[in-house]
């Protein structure tokens, strides 16, 4: 009986974390927003949409991870004009698929981030910002042949 009771407290694993996509200015009823939601959609990946107020919340709480939670107040910054995609629990070989479908649905997003230990503690707006930076400094090395 003793194993009986211990086999019964013991925890099960956790159940993996779903592949989530938070989806800044790509709102429903837009063709881009609407192409890429198919796209994720048919690949099996939820979908949030992050509104403008909530870009003060830690990129942790927009993905949803346990212990991060959003502001009380609304975010009154400066709001960020780019496109954006945050991908959470989508593993390598997940996300290969994913960009690739994303490709031949002339739908990709140039400014995505996926998820990490460091930027789940910042402000999303701030995410967003860097990735959006990094990005237009790519883009004009390359125009520049750099």
């Amino acid at each position: 009986m003793a194993k009986k009771q211990k086999a019964q407290k013991k925890k099960s694993a956790p159940a993996p974390a779903q592949p989530l996509a938070a989806l800044y200015r790509l709102d429903p009823g837009t063709p881009r927003g609407d192409a890429v939601r198919a796209v994720l959609q048919e690949q099996g990946i939820r979908m949030r949409t992050v509104p403008a107020e909530r870009l003060g919340d830690p990129v942790g709480a927009i993905a949803g991870v346990k212990g991060f939670h959003p502001l009380r107040t609304p975010y009154t910054g400066e709001v960020p004009e780019a496109e954006f995609m945050l991908l959470a629990n989508v593993p390598g070989p997940q996300l290969d698929v994913l960009l690739a479908a994303m490709r031949e649905a002339d739908c990709s997003v140039p400014c995505k981030a996926q998820l990490t230990q460091h930027n789940r503690v910042w402000p999303f707006a701030t995410l967003v910002r860097e990735v959006s930076c990094e990005h237009q400094m790519i883009a004009d090395a390359n125009e520049n042949g750099l």
